[in-house]
C-alpha cells in the first residue's frame, strides 16, 4: 500500500532526468534510422518506444510495491539469478557483432542485464542483516562469496562489460556499508589485477584487441581500431551544436559501428554537438544527485544499499560508456543507461528507477527543497 501523501513526496527530478534521457536516446533512433539506407535501422525507434512504454508499467509497478517486500525473499532472488546465469551458459545463443551478446528465447532476453538488479537487491538484504558484523572475516568473506558466484558465471559468457558493472557495484556498496577503505580499495585492486592477468586467456582474441585497441587506434585502423576512430571521427564532426537529428553521416549511413547501441553517445554527439553531450552528461549529473538525496532521508539500511547498488551501476555504466566513445578507456561494450537500444536494458533501468520512487516515497523527512 502507498504511504498518505505519496505523490507530494514523489522524486520529480528523477522522472526527469531519466525520462528526458530516454527520450534523447529515442530520437537519436529516430534519425538514424531515417538516414540509414539499407533500412536496417529504420524499426529501432519503434521498437524501443515500445520497450519504453512496457519500462513505464514496469516502473509504476515497482513504484507502488514496497522495497521492503523483497527483503524477505533476497536468498530466493539470488537463486533465481544464479540459475538465470546458468541458463544463460547451457541454453543461451551468442549473438557476435560489436560485442558478444548471449541470450535466451529469441535474442530479447538478456538475463546478465536482470542480474544486476538482481544481485543489488539481494546484496542489500545481506549488508542490512550483517552490517555491524561486517568488519569480522566470516561474514566478509561470505559477502565475497555472494559477488563471486555470479561475477564468475557472466565471465564465462564473456561478458566482460557486465562484469566490470558487478565489479564496480559490490565495491561500492560494501564501502557504503561501513567496510574499512583500505579494505575495499586493495580488494578492488587486487581483483582488477588477476582479471586484467586473466584477460588475454579469458576473453576471446577479438574482444582482446577490441579492448586494447584504445591505446593506440591507429594501429590497426581497419581492424580492432575502426569503431574508435570513427567514433572520433563522429564526435569531432558535431562541433559545438551538431550536423542536425536527420544529417549525421557517420552514425547515420553505417560508418560508426554499434551507433544505436554502445555507441550512441557519439552520434547524440554527432547529431547535437558539444551542446547535445554536455547535456546528457548533465542529465546523468542531475539523476545521480537525486539519487543520493534518496539514500540520506531513507527510512532503513536496505533502503541506502538499494540506492548506492543502483548509484553505482547506473554511474559506472555512464562514465565508462562516455569515455570509450572518447579513447579514454577500453571499450567494453557497456551501454549508455536509458539511451542506448535495447529493451533488457531499459527494463532493468526502469525498475532501478522504481525502487528508488517507492524509497523516496517512504522517505524519513524533507530536508531541502
Amino acid at each position: 500500500m502507498l504511504p498518505r501523501g505519496f505523490l507530494k513526496n514523489l522524486d520529480a527530478g528523477l522522472i526527469g532526468s531519466s525520462g528526458l534521457l530516454a527520450l534523447i536516446g529515442l530520437a537519436s533512433l529516430y534519425s538514424l534510422g531515417r538516414q540509414d539506407p539499407s533500412g536496417w535501422m529504420s524499426q529501432f525507434s519503434f521498437n524501443q518506444a515500445m520497450w519504453l512504454v512496457a519500462a513505464v508499467i514496469l516502473g509504476v509497478a515497482c513504484w507502488t510495491l514496497n522495497y521492503r517486500l523483497w527483503d524477505r525473499f533476497s536468498w530466493a532472488l539470488y537463486m533465481v539469478n544464479i540459475a538465470l546465469l546458468v541458463g544463460l551458459l547451457v541454453a543461451g545463443m551468442t549473438i557476435k557483432g560489436e560485442a558478444t551478446m548471449r541470450t535466451l528465447g529469441a535474442g530479447s532476453i538478456q538475463p546478465s542485464e536482470l542480474a544486476k538488479v538482481l544481485f543489488i537487491l539481494t546484496f542489500a538484504g545481506y549488508l542490512a542483516r550483517y552490517r555491524e558484523e561486517m568488519d569480522k572475516l566470516l561474514f566478509l568473506s561470505l559477502a565475497a562469496a555472494q559477488f563471486i558466484l555470479p561475477f564468475i558465471l557472466i565471465m564465462l559468457q564473456p561478458d566482460l562489460g557486465t562484469a566490470i558493472v558487478f565489479i564496480i557495484v559490490f565495491f561500492a556498496m560494501l564501502y557504503v556499508s561501513g567496510v574499512d577503505w583500505l579494505t575495499v580499495f586493495v580488494s578492488m585492486v587486487a581483483l582488477v589485477s588477476a582479471g586484467l592477468a586473466a584477460s588475454p586467456f579469458a576473453l576471446k582474441e577479438y574482444q582482446f584487441k577490441r579492448l586494447i585497441s584504445f591505446i593506440n587506434p591507429d594501429a590497426d585502423p581497419l581492424g580492432s581500431g575502426y569503431q574508435l576512430m570513427q567514433s572520433k571521427i563522429a564526435i569531432g564532426s558535431g562541433g559545438l551544436w551538431g550536423t542536425g537529428l536527420l544529417d549525421s553521416p557517420q552514425s547515420g549511413l553505417g560508418f560508426l559501428p554499434a551507433s544505436h547501441t554502445d555507441f550512441i553517445f557519439s552520434s547524440i554527439c554527432e547529431q547535437a554537438g558539444f551542446i547535445g553531450g554536455a547535456a546528457v552528461i548533465l542529465l546523468f549529473a542531475w539523476f545521480l544527485f537525486r539519487v543520493v538525496r534518496i539514500a540520506a532521508q531513507a527510512e532503513d539500511l536496505f533502503a541506502v544499499y538499494i540506492a548506492a547498488g543502483v548509484f553505482a551501476m547506473i554511474a559506472g555504466q555512464a562514465m565508462i560508456n562516455i569515455a570509450m566513445t572518447m579513447g579514454l578507456c577500453p571499450i567494453t561494450g557497456i551501454p549508455l543507461p536509458f539511451v542506448s537500444y535495447g529493451g533488457s536494458s531499459m527494463l532493468v533501468n526502469a525498475v532501478a528507477v522504481g525502487l528508488l520512487l517507492n524509497i523516496s516515497i517512504r522517505r524519513r523527512k524533507i530536508m531541502f527543497g
